[in-house]
């Protein structure tokens, strides 16, 4: 499996974590389980740390800045 690809399989499992974290979290939209906001934060950051892995990857790779990258998602 390609660098590149890696990245994505580890930035949507931790997008797959970060959701089960959140579940746990706001188990319903009247109930918050305080108990869990520590396992969402460092979900969370994990996450953050993937997507910026990834980001990096292709910005090195096709010689664009992350702003050229944004643009690209827009219309």
């Amino acid at each position: 499996m390609s660098e590149g690809r890696q990245l994505v399989a580890q930035v949507r499992e931790a997008a797959r974590r970060h959701s089960a974290s959140w579940e746990a979290l706001v188990p319903s939209s009247f109930r918050v389980n305080l108990d869990a906001e520590a396992a969402e934060e460092e979900a969370y950051a994990e996450m953050a740390l993937a997507k910026r892995a990834l980001r990096d990857h292709i910005c090195e790779v096709y010689g664009i800045s992350i702003r050229e990258l944004s643009s690209l998602a827009m219309p």
